[in-house]
């Protein structure tokens, strides 16, 4: 009878692999999509995990999480004051723009985690093709 009011994803290994989640639900969700990435990838440094996500790169996080369709954006893990105010300033001054590739994903916001989405539908990685027969 009641089916969700939005689809979304946080948190997990970075926001490029994020946003590749983002772009998925949005090749079919009818309703609000939600991002909401880590300010960087976590690290332990001298007895404490550190994000190394600049404002910065939140900020341009949060222009492509709304250009691949993500309506309600904000941060998880080590997402600070500073991360979001460098967001919204960024989402105020946002301009329609083509959905992002996953090239300009990566280029902008670092790697990902691997070579595929995790669900199977593409092709396998080299590294695993190699030792197949053909």
């Amino acid at each position: 009878k009641y089916g969700p009011i939005g689809f979304g994803a946080n948190c997990g290994v970075g926001a490029s692999d994020l946003l590749r989640t983002v772009l998925g639900l949005n090749e079919n969700a009818d309703r609000p999509i939600i991002a909401k990435g880590n300010a960087g990838i976590p690290k332990y440094v001298d007895g404490h995990i550190h994000y190394d996500g600049t404002p910065e790169v939140m900020a341009e996080y949060a222009v492509l999480a709304r250009a691949c369709g993500a309506t309600i954006i904000g941060g998880c893990c080590g997402t600070m004051p500073a991360h979001l105010k460098a967001m919204r300033r960024a989402l105020d001054n946002y301009e329609v723009r083509d959905v992002p590739s996953l090239s300009e994903i990566s280029k902008a916001l670092g790697p990902f985690s691997s070579e595929t989405d995790g669900t199977g539908d593409g092709p396998k990685p080299a590294r695993v093709r190699r030792g197949q027969r053909r």
